[in-house]
């Protein structure tokens, strides 16, 4: 949520949900008027890379004056108790927030930032960009703030060799990335979690990140056939088009596709 009318107040009302808000601010934010529950609060001033936690089962509203530029994640109590019984930690006990005050946590500011870099990116997030982000808030919003405090212990051992046969099938059957965890858990009788974990535990990479390798050395065969345009190769690996292709690979290889193709080719 972006918006720049230094002279010009803007009312925000946020409805009641059954679930968590935060609201990563990535500009200072000056004192402002605010409600819960239509009872006037105290709020302080947020710095940069700051953020709110708020409790949706209350009413949130607010006057912000100036340029506004945050982040926000919200995270239901259904999810948050789906992600508990994967791990099987028991119920979800109520988080830690408090209205009006600036919370200051690293993981939540660089997991505000990746969702920033994929946003202004042009080519779209990936479904499993997303899941990986979203397990990532789960994990840590149940460490931190939880209540009573819980603890995701690592898993050993890896999948079977049926599962991550059959993983890396599905990855490479969808090199464009829009196949989601809960796709690739299923097929493997995992949860969404669990299924994560042994994964990068097997292949020593994330999900994304491995079929990100993947798409990378597909192209580079590709490339070594100059008969091959790479717009077609872009086309085949699984990205957007030929500029996200070209900075994908100059990103992990060093040199742009063209380039590449012909220091091979000398």
């Amino acid at each position: 949520m972006r918006w720049n009318e230094p002279e010009n107040e803007a009312p925000v009302r946020m409805e009641r949900s059954n679930g968590y808000l935060i609201c990563l601010q990535r500009r200072y934010l000056a004192e402002y008027p605010y409600w819960v529950n239509d009872r006037p609060m105290p709020a302080m001033p947020l710095n940069a890379g700051q953020f709110l936690f708020l409790d949706l089962n209350e009413e949130h509203a607010s006057v912000t004056r100036g340029a506004v530029d945050c982040v926000s994640m919200y995270a239901s109590h259904e999810a948050l108790q789906q992600f508990h019984d994967e791990h099987d930690l028991g119920s979800v006990g109520p988080l830690r927030t408090a209205s009006g005050v600036a919370f200051d946590d690293g993981v939540i500011r660089n997991l505000g930032e990746c969702l920033v870099t994929a946003f202004e990116r042009q080519e779209p997030a990936t479904q499993l960009f997303a899941d990986g982000i979203a397990l990532a808030l789960l994990t840590h919003i149940s460490a931190a703030y939880a209540e009573r405090p819980v603890v995701v212990h690592a898993i050993r051992g890896g999948l079977a060799q049926w599962q991550e046969r059959r993983a890396k099938e599905m990855l490479l059957a969808n090199l464009d990335g829009k196949i989601g965890l809960g796709e690739l858990a299923r097929a493997c009788g995992l949860s969404r979690s669990h299924f994560a974990r042994e994964f990068k535990a097997t292949t020593g990479l994330p999900p994304l990140q491995w079929l990100q390798a993947q798409r990378i050395e597909r192209a580079k065969n590709l490339l070594l056939k100059p008969s091959v345009p790479i717009e077609l190769i872009a086309h085949q690996c699984g990205f957007t088009d030929q500029s996200h292709f070209t900075r994908s690979f100059s990103k992990v290889v060093g040199v742009t596709p063209g380039s590449w193709r012909r220091l091979r080719s000398l």
